[in-house]
């Protein structure tokens, strides 16, 4: 079996670790995994049983395109292709619609590839709910986030951790990682962590609690346009002066590791989502996760006894975030989970399984 994993870009080696853990699984179990989104185009496409989409505004190439009608009929003539040459379709449910990209044709582009699909993956049952009625036509299954358990072993001690990335052994340090995508959500950390600074301290008013958070302001002072610039450095010395530090650089895997060990508890900051890879990763590092109640986040973390809030609600997440530092075996019983129920080789054979059978229905 020949699987087509359509990513913006053309090598395993550089993609997401979604894709590429899951790549790597599936070629073990004896799959061949083609990757990228130029072979879309092109003949050898059809040498693939598979054309599984993961996120739909990448097969442009970049994840800002702006997607023209002309672009949309061509996608829309290429899967009416596909089909009648009999490869089956399936496309990932990462997101219900683009982070950033707020062009009305890259929702349309999910619309075209999702009712084309034969069958639409879900990593939780909150998304199946919601579409399962828009795509009738297609098979709907869910099938977990799984863990990068070839990328990632988290061996290395909480104390060592912190040491390397400079941080203090003692106390508590609570993570939030990846990129803040926009001001909402750096407000409501920075409220998060005045108010628990207050409140926790009358828990325990000799228990420092550091937030950590790497990717908290990303935009580089590099910018022609002198409104642009104003605005970054305003924004990076208004956030230096308040104490907080913050990094451009993309972070590689073995410091990633350090970050996720060196805390105790990790904070999902989205606000508005439906997935997080941050969810796995922290699970798999043995740490508790706070995180809102909304998609399949908040279902998730209910479901395993993890701590969620209302977003628009400071207070619950202050409640939650107190609850979760003074859990002493909700972080192991986590990374007992992740291990039993997201291997990546778990996963793929789930995966496996629902290819086979799509091969072989009419």
């Amino acid at each position: 079996m020949k699987v087509y994993f359509v990513v913006s870009e053309p090598s395993e080696r550089t993609i997401n670790h979604f894709v590429s853990s899951l790549g790597n699984a599936l070629e073990i179990q004896g799959c061949e995994v083609v990757y990228g989104h130029e072979r879309l185009w092109t003949d050898n496409v059809f040498d693939c049983d598979i054309v599984h989409f993961q996120w739909p505004e990448g097969i442009f190439g970049l994840f800002g395109h702006q997607v023209t009608e002309e672009e949309l009929t061509h996608i829309k003539n290429r899967l009416k292709q596909l089909k009648e040459r009999g490869k089956k379709i399936f496309c990932t449910c990462h997101n219900l619609k683009p982070h950033t990209n707020k062009n009305p044709n890259v929702l349309r582009l999910y619309d075209v590839i999702y009712r084309q699909c034969d069958v639409l993956h879900h990593l939780g049952a909150y998304s199946q709910d919601i579409l399962a009625s828009q795509y009738p036509n297609a098979k709907h299954v869910v099938i977990p986030h799984h863990i990068y358990d070839d990328v990632y072993s988290f061996d290395i001690q909480q104390e060592d951790a912190r040491r390397r990335l400079h941080l203090p052994v003692e106390g508590k340090i609570v993570l939030s990682f990846g990129k803040f995508r926009n001001e909402r959500e750096r407000d409501f950390v920075l409220s998060l962590r005045k108010n628990f600074s207050f409140h926790f301290s009358t828990l325990n008013s000799q228990l420092s609690t550091v937030f950590l958070m790497p990717g908290f302001y990303r935009e580089t002072l590099h910018t022609w346009n002198p409104k642009k610039l104003a605005v970054r450095l305003y924004k990076t010395y208004k956030y230096k002066l308040k104490g907080i530090k913050f990094c451009n650089d993309v972070i590689p895997d073995n410091l990633m590791q350090c970050y996720f060990r060196a805390a105790d508890v990790v904070l999902i900051q989205r606000l508005d989502i439906l997935n997080s890879g941050n969810l796995p990763m922290a699970f798999h590092a043995g740490k508790v996760v706070v995180g809102p109640d909304v998609g399949n986040i908040g279902q998730i973390l209910r479901e395993t006894g993890n701590f969620t809030f209302d977003p628009n609600d400071i207070k619950s997440a202050v409640s939650a975030l107190k609850k979760a530092l003074t859990e002493t075996t909700k972080g192991r019983d986590n990374q007992t989970y992740a291990t039993k129920h997201w291997s990546s080789d778990l996963i793929a054979t789930k995966l496996l399984k629902c290819y086979q059978e799509a091969i072989t229905t009419n």
